[in-house]
């Protein structure tokens, strides 16, 4: 499964937050009168292997967002109940279900996921939060994934109706049977991806007329055609390439996105799970989106598949602007972003206050033929006396990987953020296990780590969901090519001394044994005693602790 970075997550808390009115006082339970079906584990599996189609919600009882969808979310589900009963809404408590709600990946409340059968994988709900908008959405998931025209006034008012981009199967007229294969794998590509995209099928010869009299550039073939459309757009976009289901996903994942769109509550999602770089230009009114208009949908026109560019909406989203080391204070802005190899690159704000046309020009012309150095976030180095006086190695971007690269040790690095009450907890047993070995001598054979996460630009060659996550990379151990660093073992076990001493010795290179090392200095650990180590644990149990979530 693929998941997204860090900055992702964020734009994703600022959309919803934006988007939301705010929390209400109701109850989040829906009314065990109404037609939501509340669903545990031990009926789960039967309740969606029996019905087709089931809008599933995760929530939380003390959520106050989950209260403010629950009415809606009921009204949506009566009204199904009496004109589509074969739809079903259901809900799923967190607070008691809590292994189901794991198995499904949820990390916030309420999540909302479509699910199609036991086979299927669930996809999350991008849709409207109120009773009619779930109701449209619901009804527009019930129907067939390609929807085929059959005259010319359908085809005018299928693409006049259009809310989303649309790709076309045009079929000659004397389109047979024989090439089947082609045509069940756009129907495949198509249930796949409907969220994304309207997808057609015409072959009456007045529809296909229809369509090439409004748009001119659409030719005759004897051949199956495809082609993409824009709500409002007065062209088409055809797939170049030779029909095949590699083909059809990358045409899809490039023209799913206008030229020149708008990051909002219903656009994020395409954007953030394309593995094209994103160009933002960060506003804060409306005519100085309007100024450069032209020129970024010119500019989406000619890198169409190497960038997409949008609108931010600094007013709503600014804090974004942080996310890729550029100052929110200072607006308008532009920056790219390339989510696949974490990299950002912004236009040098104090020279370039107000981004002219012509230095935008010119930046995405120089990224585009790999001209620009990246934005790196990194904290200060520490200095001499910090290094000698803290047991754990601290990590900062511009040091990261000549020490984690050393494989001739073993690296155990905890990944935390600062407000992550877990991470303070830990603190004192990742420093005495430190102590332990040494870690900041240079003979260390271990060398205990940790990186503010948050607060530096850095690759890891797992997904880091959560804070703190807790990486060995062992002595001599193999290498992952895409970021050069070794594979890591990911610790997931009790965060106590003892469990993280077996760990190390269990899973690292030079299999050191914590334990002897620990006895050899008497049981007491340099610098800080058993008493000291466990008044620090008391004092962190004593305060609030934050979930281990992004």
């Amino acid at each position: 499964m693929k998941f997204w970075k860090l900055s992702s997550y964020v734009l994703a808390a600022l959309v919803s937050a934006a988007a939301a009115s705010g929390p209400s006082d109701g109850d989040a339970i829906a009314d065990p009168n109404s037609a939501v079906v509340k669903l545990t584990a031990a009926d789960y599996q039967s309740f969606i292997d029996s019905n087709p189609l089931v809008l599933a919600e995760f929530f939380a009882p003390w959520c106050g967002y989950c209260k403010q969808l629950a009415p809606e979310f009921t009204k949506a589900a009566n009204s199904l109940n009496e004109t589509n009963p074969n739809i079903k809404l259901a809900q799923v408590d967190c607070t008691v279900e809590e292994e189901l709600c794991m198995q499904h990946e949820i990390r916030g409340y309420p999540t909302l996921k479509v699910i199609r059968g036991s086979e299927n994988k669930p996809d999350d709900y991008d849709g409207p939060r109120e009773a009619s908008g779930i109701v449209d959405y619901m009804v527009a998931q019930s129907k067939p994934a390609v929807q085929t025209i059959e005259s010319a006034d359908a085809a005018v008012a299928a693409i006049a109706d259009l809310k989303k981009p649309a790709v076309i199967q045009i079929l000659p007229a004397d389109y047979k049977e024989g090439k089947q294969k082609e045509n069940s794998t756009y129907f495949d590509v198509a249930s796949a991806r409907r969220k994304e995209l309207t997808f057609l099928t015409i072959q009456d010869s007045d529809a296909v007329k229809a369509l090439q009299d409004k748009f001119k550039s659409l030719k005759a073939s004897k051949s199956p055609v495809y082609i993409a459309i824009q709500p409002g757009a007065d062209d088409v976009v055809p797939l170049a390439e030779k029909f095949s289901k590699d083909a059809l996903e990358k045409f899809i994942t490039t023209e799913k996105v206008p030229y020149f769109g708008e990051i909002n509550r219903e656009t994020y999602l395409a954007y953030m799970t394309s593995p094209i770089p994103l160009a933002y230009y960060f506003y804060n009114s409306p005519d100085q989106k309007e100024a450069l208009e032209k020129t970024f949908n010119d500019l989406g026109k000619k890198y169409r598949g190497k960038l997409n560019f949008v609108g931010l909406d600094a007013t709503l989203f600014g804090r974004h602007a942080e996310i890729l080391s550029m100052d929110p204070e200072t607006i308008p802005l532009f920056a790219i972003q390339d989510v696949e190899a974490n990299k950002k690159y912004g236009l040098d704000q104090k020279k370039n206050p107000n981004p002219s046309a012509k230095a935008i020009t010119k930046f995405v012309e120089d990224f585009v033929a790999g001209k620009l150095s990246p934005i790196i976030k990194s904290q200060p180095l520490p200095t001499e006396e910090e290094v000698a006086a803290q047991p754990v190695v601290k990590l900062v971007a511009h040091n990261y990987e000549s020490i984690v690269k050393d494989t001739s040790k073993d690296v155990f690095v905890k990944y935390y953020a600062e407000w992550c009450g877990h991470c303070k907890q830990l603190a004192p047993t990742w420093d005495e296990l430190a102590s332990i070995y040494d870690s900041n001598k240079p003979d260390a054979n271990v060398v205990i780590a940790k990186l503010e996460h948050p607060e530096n630009d850095v690759d890891v060659p797992v997904p880091i969901e959560g804070y703190p996550t807790i990486l060995l990379y062992p002595a001599n151990g193999e290498i992952d090519e895409k970021t050069g660093l070794r594979v890591p073992v990911t610790f997931n076990g009790a965060r106590n001394l003892e469990a993280l001493i077996d760990f190390v010795k269990e899973n690292g290179g030079h299999k050191v044994d914590g334990h002897a090392l620990k006895e050899a200095k008497g049981g007491v650990v340099e610098d800080e005693d058993d008493e000291v180590v466990e008044e620090k644990k008391e004092e962190q149990e004593e305060k609030d602790v934050d979930h281990d979530e992004l």
